[in-house]
């Protein structure tokens, strides 16, 4: 049976054991295609929370261990990359999809060990690449970049013919009843009345959470009564285990800890988000900024930082503000802004809700991911 006569396998590879966006958008991706392809994910042994997130999809897991490449120990990095192969092998991977480049640098001999062809996600701005993952780059058929900022920065050249750009879809949800969004600050411990300023973000050093921090300073100096919490993982990933940490110790210093609540993961992240007053995020880099498309489609008014492809998000001024990078007094104006005027509030969160509407359709991304795999897995040369 030919690859046009059935359905199309394809493997997904996870590189990380959380469950941030790069996770997140893996799972909506295969969800949304999964009458179209059959979908395989590969995840690390410590990620038992995200391997039922598939299944309850329907989706089969595979566990494995990512070979650590290496010139030194190559026999073992070939011996630890044919294991992975051979998992490849039995499920019947037509396509191997890397959610981010750290999966191509781990398996990209494993893929061509199994021959088949590869296409790398590339979900964050890399304008720097060293010679060790560009070798391990090499062989991928196909790049997809979720932003044109994430193509233009990125650190290799890639013809046209081998890169997409693909917004990642936005699901459009109802507006919550007032009585959700009350459980919701009650939960949290929020007083009646208080402006509740959100970040969906894991607590990890490319969010820059230092700066949130300066900017809380500010307007808790004007607006006591406000609220920051943050949704994320903050103890799955040592990285932000250890993060978490500074940051606590940071708002310590400032003396504003008890302004903040940190929930951790959630699988109920859109619950949260409509009980939020006003959407922030910081971070010192970002290939598209799903967690502030998705505050722009329940209408909320976003502020965010202006770096990678939230400046393709965001139109300044209509659908949201843009700070500059690492500007706490920017972003602390941005947020008082929106306090003080609610009715502005408002019109900017209604036209980010229309402008998410518009731009990122899912019909539009099924479309796109359809065309790519079935391409691809025809045959195509690498780069």
């Amino acid at each position: 049976m030919t690859i046009s006569d059935r359905k199309i396998t394809i493997a997904h590879f996870i590189p990380w054991s959380g469950g941030g966006g790069t996770e997140i958008a893996t799972l909506r991706m295969a969800d949304a295609t999964k009458h179209l392809f059959n979908h395989v994910a590969f995840c690390l042994p410590d990620t038992e929370r995200l391997r039922d997130s598939f299944e309850e999809l329907g989706i089969t897991t595979v566990t494995y261990s990512p070979p650590e490449p290496s010139l030194r120990h190559a026999r073992r990095f070939y011996r630890e990359s044919a294991a992975v192969a051979i998992q490849l092998r039995t499920v019947g991977a037509d396509v191997a999809h890397f959610a981010e480049i750290k999966a191509a640098y781990h398996n990209s001999l494993a893929v061509r060990l199994a021959q088949c062809p590869m296409i790398c996600h590339v979900r964050n701005t890399y304008p720097h690449i060293n010679l060790r993952v560009r070798i391990t780059l090499s062989p991928v058929n196909r790049f997809v970049f979720v932003s044109r900022e994430a193509r233009q920065q990125f650190g290799i050249s890639v013809p046209d013919e081998k890169a997409n750009v693909i917004y990642d879809p936005i699901e459009i949800l109802p507006i919550a009843p007032s009585s959700t969004n009350a459980a919701v600050r009650n939960e949290l411990g929020i007083p009646s009345g208080a402006v509740l300023v959100g970040m969906v973000a894991r607590v990890n050093p490319q969010k820059d959470y230092f700066t949130l921090a300066s900017a809380a300073v500010e307007v808790l100096s004007r607006y006591p009564a406000t609220r920051f919490v943050v949704v994320g993982d903050n103890s799955m990933v040592e990285l932000n285990r250890i993060h978490f940490k500074e940051v606590l110790q940071r708002l310590n210093e400032l003396g504003i800890t008890d302004r903040f609540i940190f929930t951790g993961h959630r699988d109920d992240v859109p619950r949260l988000i409509a009980a939020m007053d006003i959407c922030v995020l910081c971070t010192h880099r970002e290939g598209f900024g799903l967690s502030i498309a998705e505050s722009m489609a329940q209408r909320k008014p976003v502020v965010a930082t202006a770096v990678g492809g939230l400046l393709e998000v965001i139109h300044h001024g209509t659908t949201g503000y843009l700070c500059q990078h690492a500007n706490s007094r920017e972003l602390a104006r941005a947020v008082i802004s929106l306090i003080e005027e609610p009715d502005k509030a408002e019109r900017m969160g209604l036209a980010a809700y229309e402008h998410v509407q518009r731009t990122y359709s899912r019909d539009a991304f099924v479309g796109y991911i359809r065309n790519m795999y079935e391409t691809v897995a025809r045959g195509q040369p690498s780069i």
